[in-house]
């Protein structure tokens, strides 16, 4: 194994416990973006760290956030928020505990990442989260998906497609919870994709049961992200 081999994704989803947008940004700012937090965080193993929210909420009103992180290096990651001072600032983000998972590459399953046109930027995330009933059907009905749509994905504005399988807790069996993550340069492109069925036809036998699904943005302000 390399060190590109072991990037995985860290996502943490939670209500938010400051009030308003921008107290969430001062918020995060102070904490996992406090410069000597990003340093360790990044010599332990951190490559990226990026914030969304909710597709569709207010500039005041805060109600959930989702960092999307990628890690490669396992023993960097869990000694990092082992941390009394990460757990704390954690507190002060989230209210209550957020839903925190570790998810590795689905190097078999079909995947893209197309370049960004000039003049313009990711804009936002598309989540699908689900139990597969197998890795088999969930890499047919996911493949198939892919390679009937790209095309018609990149007309509205995708950028990247890559799926996740979720990484097991030391000592248990594997898992066959998948994330698919899409990213667009366009909201309501992304929005008139996902509306259209025959574009999600190939995984209605995929799951035990609907996947959840999710949509976010990047939030407005300065956020210390890498």
């Amino acid at each position: 194994m390399t060190k590109i081999d072991d990037i995985f994704l860290l996502t943490i989803r939670g209500a938010l416990k400051p009030p308003t947008w921008e107290d969430s940004r001062t918020t995060h700012n102070m904490t996992a973006g406090n410069p000597d937090g990003v340093a360790a965080a990044r010599a332990l193993g951190d490559l990226s760290h990026n914030v969304y929210v909710p597709i569709g909420d207010t500039d005041g009103d805060a109600t959930e956030l989702l960092i999307m992180d990628l890690w490669n290096s396992r023993e960097g990651f869990d000694k990092f928020f082992s941390g009394a001072e990460v757990q704390a600032g954690g507190g002060m983000i989230f209210d209550g505990q957020p839903q925190r998972d570790l998810w590795g590459k689905a190097a078999d399953f079909a995947a893209y990442n197309l370049p960004v046109p000039a003049g313009r930027e990711p804009c936002c995330v598309g989540l699908l989260r689900g139990m597969a009933k197998s890795r088999e059907a969930a890499l047919a009905g996911f493949n198939q998906m892919a390679n009937d749509t790209i095309n018609a994905a990149r007309l509205e504005g995708m950028i990247s497609h890559e799926i996740y399988m979720a990484l097991p807790q030391l000592g248990q069996p594997p898992s066959m919870e998948i994330l698919g993550v899409d990213v667009w340069m366009d909201a309501e492109g992304m929005a008139r994709f996902h509306s259209n069925p025959d574009h999600m036809a190939p995984l209605s036998d995929v799951f035990t049961e609907a996947p959840a699904t999710s949509a976010w943005t990047r939030p407005s302000g300065e956020w210390i992200v890498w």
